[in-house]
């Protein structure tokens, strides 16, 4: 019974990650972030549509929803099943990678509800943010390098694309890694890794084949 509640957890996660946050934003200050730039609903586009005082508070919203599907499910895992006061250690176990499973879908899948919001025909942004976001609410450790490795990548190529795929392949990469000294307890992050990684790999085709070309939009803030 306690495995069945990863299905609702990924619902949870697309759902919150499907929030367009960056057209709303956009639209109070009366512009279509999708007609412009990119047509992404992302922090940098809307940074193109409408200038940092759009792009700032898409980016904390982004970051806060992939944030937020993580922890509704955590509490709402606590609250259905409770840890009794004694266990045993195998169901200890079972329940903790149970939990994780349900963190690990509801992180990714934010990810994909932001890349393919259900709200805007299957439309939406890269998944940047919002995976250092999940991957930051899942592990700590982890998600600080993540952030790290995305920020310095768009800082020294001013191109966001880059930092990006950096955040995908890096929080894939860095789980993996933990997951060959620990797999029970990292699998579950394993399995978000390659779905944010394929989120951010798909969402960027058309980059890819802009950065092959030598024409992918840069950032001109600095």
């Amino acid at each position: 019974m306690i495995w069945l509640f990863a299905p609702a957890a990924a619902l949870i996660g697309y759902l919150l990650g499907s929030i367009p946050v960056g057209l709303l934003v956009c639209r109070l200050y009366g512009v279509d972030i999708r007609q412009v730039g990119s047509g992404r609903i992302g922090g940098t586009n809307a940074w193109r549509a409408a200038g940092l005082k759009a792009a700032i508070p898409t980016i904390v919203g982004d970051a806060v929803k992939g944030a937020v599907a993580i922890g509704l499910a955590t509490w709402l895992f606590g609250l259905l099943f409770p840890e009794p006061a004694t266990m045993a250690p195998d169901l200890a176990i079972q329940r903790l990678m149970a939990l994780h499973l349900a963190q690990a879908l509801a992180g990714g899948l934010a990810v994909v509800g932001h890349n393919w919001s259900i709200f805007l025909g299957f439309k939406g942004g890269a998944g940047g943010i919002t995976t250092a976001a999940t991957t930051m609410a899942l592990y700590p450790p982890v998600g600080g390098m993540v952030w790290l490795i995305g920020g310095f990548l768009i800082w020294w190529s001013r191109i966001a694309a880059i930092g990006t795929f950096a955040v995908g392949v890096s929080s894939f990469a860095i789980f993996l890694m933990l997951a060959v000294e620990d797999w029970i307890t990292y699998w579950p992050y394993v399995l978000y890794g390659v779905i944010v990684l394929v989120a951010v790999l798909v969402a960027l085709r058309p980059n890819r084949e802009r950065l092959k070309e030598g024409n992918e939009r840069v950032i001109t803030l600095w």
